[in-house]
């Protein structure tokens, strides 16, 4: 899914960019999010891919809500993925008639107010955000043996304007929801200090 960037904001003290994210989801209204992708602290590691140098950089970054835009989001993506909704909360007759679609995926999904992910920017380094395509790919996992796990592309163009979040592979789909799913502050960096 292709996303405008809508909101940015440099943190001279802690050395992130807080961007804002907004999809179009017609029928529904706007889908998005927030991350916070720091400029400093990447680990560069060096790899050889068929002979030659292979950069990649080890981090994390946070996702945040944007409240009824991101329960939409991840309200989408249940569907999409065939996960059934949890128990919405009852509504009455007028609202089911006469009520958004929009709004009953965002009353029936809660997006997490945060979620560290750990992240690698694959052959592209996340300190240079502003003027380079950063291509990660972020973990979400709890760090126990065959516990909940995903993976998903996140690709951000800030010169263009634009970002992508991408299936890495249809098995992280139930974990991914899960992840994004879970209540108020979310560790999935079990590599986080």
């Amino acid at each position: 899914m292709t996303f405008e960037i809508i909101e940015r904001e440099y943190d001279e003290t802690a050395y992130v960019w807080r961007l804002g994210f907004r999809a179009d989801a017609t029928p529904y209204q706007p889908v998005g999010f927030d991350a916070e992708i720091p400029v400093s602290g990447w680990r560069k590691q060096i790899g050889n891919v068929e002979n030659e140098a292979f950069p990649t950089f080890w981090g994390s970054i946070s996702l945040h809500s944007r409240g009824a835009e991101s329960d939409r989001l991840l309200g989408l993506l249940a569907s999409y993925y065939n996960i059934p909704a949890p128990e919405a909360e009852k509504h009455s007759l007028f609202q089911k008639i006469f009520g958004n679609k929009s709004d009953t995926l965002a009353a029936t999904w809660k997006f997490a107010n945060r979620i560290e992910c750990f992240a690698v920017g694959i052959n592209s380094d996340p300190a240079l955000i502003t003027d380079d395509v950063v291509r990660l790919k972020l973990f979400l996992e709890d760090g126990i043996p065959n516990g909940r796990f995903a993976e998903i592309f996140f690709n951000i163009d800030m010169p263009q304007g634009f970002a992508a979040l991408d299936e890495k592979d249809e098995e992280y789909r139930i974990d991914l929801v899960h992840w994004l799913s879970l209540p108020g502050q979310v560790n999935a960096n079990p590599y986080s200090n």
